[in-house]
């Protein structure tokens, strides 16, 4: 890891010679504002910005991008396999092919089952005899499920607060959200960067938000006047780490009525999401986010989220730039792609 030292007169300078040198996956280490020397201490009242940052070694990312085949739906098996992949016809018993198929893309049997039973109470035992019927059928079943995140919650007056584990990319959508909230809704924004039982490094946060003029406070404060929308960033914590979850437990005690928002990373296994949730089930999120989508093509996987919590997904990001791709969730973004979509985020 070689570290770059970039000094600028501005934050966004500092950012965009950051970029331009390290690419957009550059990863700040620290942020300090440097003191003013000699006589232009009589005119100018800050110093330059130094920035110290890295670019991580992306090949091996790279490498399994490049493994991954895309989901594109074509009906009933016609879609290239990948070797040692189940075929979507491998769930022994389904009439109804197209569950079989959802099932081989991460669909639980568990809730495929459930998802059997409601199109066949809906549609009868027997599927369509047109492929594209039985897909419609389906589809239109597994969509009742879903569970619209009310936009009231993103108001609340109540700071905004994402909780995790580490690595999960809580920061960044927290600069994605406050981006959005200051260039597209124009609301006063305020945010809050804590420490938990470790040091919250999240140097980036506070290079960002200077650059969009966003006040940024490492300890909690009173709202500033005219501020309508508070977040709160915290580090990520270990899911089985009991200290950890008890100081965070303390920690949201202490907010003033805190909208929690749960961020997990859906590259993850599916077992290993549900047992992170399992852990952070009991700070009561209003919602779910879901980060990485750009690194997981299954998002059919995300079902499972939908069938066995009684939690929302308020939003889905992709990737790491800002303000990059950040929407509100919707059922039709967690259903395969047509074929020749593979180009697309989302």
């Amino acid at each position: 890891m070689k570290l770059v030292t970039i000094t600028a007169e501005t934050a966004a300078e500092a950012l965009t010679r950051v970029h331009e040198q390290l690419g957009p996956e550059a990863v700040v280490v620290n942020v300090r504002r440097l003191p003013v020397h000699g006589l232009a201490r009589l005119w100018q009242k800050q110093g330059p910005i130094e920035v110290v940052a890295f670019a991580p070694d992306m090949r091996e990312r790279h490498r399994q991008a490049l493994s991954i085949q895309e989901d594109a739906y074509v009906p009933f098996g016609d879609r290239v396999p990948v070797p040692g992949e189940p075929g979507p016809s491998s769930p022994a018993g389904r009439l109804w092919r197209s569950i079989g198929w959802l099932e081989s893309m991460g669909l639980w049997r568990e809730y495929a089952d459930r998802l059997e039973a409601a199109v066949q109470a809906r549609h009868g035992p027997e599927p369509p005899a047109m492929p594209i019927a039985e897909w419609t059928a389906v589809r239109e079943v597994l969509a009742s499920f879903w569970r619209p995140c009310p936009p009231a919650h993103r108001q609340l007056p109540g700071p905004h607060v994402f909780i995790g584990p580490p690595g999960t990319g809580k920061s960044t959508v927290l600069c994605k959200w406050v981006t959005q909230a200051v260039l597209v809704e124009e609301r006063r924004v305020q945010v809050w960067r804590l420490d938990g039982l470790t040091t919250n490094t999240a140097e980036f946060l506070t290079l960002h938000c200077e650059m969009l003029n966003v006040p940024v406070s490492r300890c909690r404060v009173e709202p500033a006047e005219g501020s309508d929308l508070v977040f709160v960033d915290l580090p990520g914590v270990d899911p089985h780490d009991p200290p950890a979850l008890a100081a965070l437990r303390e920690q949201l005690a202490s907010l003033p009525s805190p909208c929690v928002h749960l961020v997990l990373n859906a590259a993850y296994e599916t077992a290993l999401l549900f047992d992170q949730w399992s852990a952070f089930s009991v700070f009561r999120p209003a919602d779910l986010i879901f980060t990485h989508l750009d690194e997981e093509r299954r998002r059919v996987k995300l079902w499972n989220f939908v069938l066995g919590t009684d939690c929302a997904i308020s939003f889905l990001s992709a990737g790491q730039k800002i303000p990059g791709d950040f929407r509100p969730a919707e059922s039709e973004l967690l259903f395969p792609r047509p074929a020749g979509a593979g180009s697309e985020r989302f």
